[in-house]
């Protein structure tokens, strides 16, 4: 996650106005939707790693790398439409009264599922890998999106990285005390450092909301906005 959003701040497309962003990956994402067919879903998924390499210059092995580690999701999803699975008592297999069954019908479906999945992961990885979690909340907002989702979302994006890094300094410091070293040592040090992270969340929250107060905040955050580049001149 830090590498995606160090990507969306170092990416070519970075200044570019969020809703020339925001616009293409919901025009893709809205033709993946709409038109079920899977020559369709093939070139929009094709077309956005096209414009997240090509034109946003970011590595093309990490945007593959990202995409095939959703798309190996996806296909433990799809598996269910795959296969049919029931309960046949008048029949009994190698399985007993369980009946597993595979059809072309099913098969073609979950690959219709699947691609039009992956596609709209490409359009949606576009957005995230070209576009700080900053822009886009200032996009939400000149779109009058309520106030106090924006607030949220950005509090919430901005404590991800700060349990993270709890986190990892908890992982290291029950690593050191050999806490991972068998599987009760493990069990024990896991709940620990569920405990801890659960009181520093506590903690941090409170801390924030008693700097906001200091400073005068009055139940919004407000920002000054980012100037941005634009397709055309305006």
């Amino acid at each position: 996650m830090r590498q995606i959003d160090s990507y969306a701040h170092s990416n070519k497309l970075s200044r570019l106005h969020p809703a020339y962003k925001a616009g293409c990956s919901l025009l893709a994402l809205t033709l993946c939707l709409a038109l079920d067919h899977p020559t369709v879903s093939l070139l929009i998924t094709a077309l956005m790693l096209a414009l997240t390499v090509g034109w946003a210059g970011l590595p093309w092995r990490f945007v593959l790398r990202l995409l095939g580690a959703e798309g190996g999701f996806l296909l433990t999803g799809v598996l269910g439409i795959a296969i049919s699975v029931r309960l046949s008592f008048d029949q009994a297999g190698g399985l007993g009264p369980v009946q597993i069954g595979v059809t072309a019908e099913s098969v073609q479906q979950a690959l219709h599922v699947f691609l039009r999945a992956l596609g709209g992961a490409a359009a949606l990885n576009f957005l995230a890998l070209t576009t700080p979690a900053a822009d886009l909340l200032e996009l939400l907002r000149s779109l009058r999106a309520p106030a106090t989702l924006i607030e949220i979302m950005g509090l919430t994006y901005r404590f991800i990285f700060a349990l993270f890094d709890s986190l990892e300094r908890m992982t290291m410091a029950q690593e050191v005390r050999l806490g991972f070293a068998d599987w009760r040592n493990s069990l024990r040090s896991a709940a620990l450092i569920g405990t801890n992270l659960f009181v520093e969340a506590f903690r941090r929250s409170r801390a924030l909301e008693t700097a906001l107060q200091a400073r005068a905040w009055t139940g919004s955050l407000r920002v000054l906005p980012r100037e941005y580049e634009h397709l055309f001149r305006r």
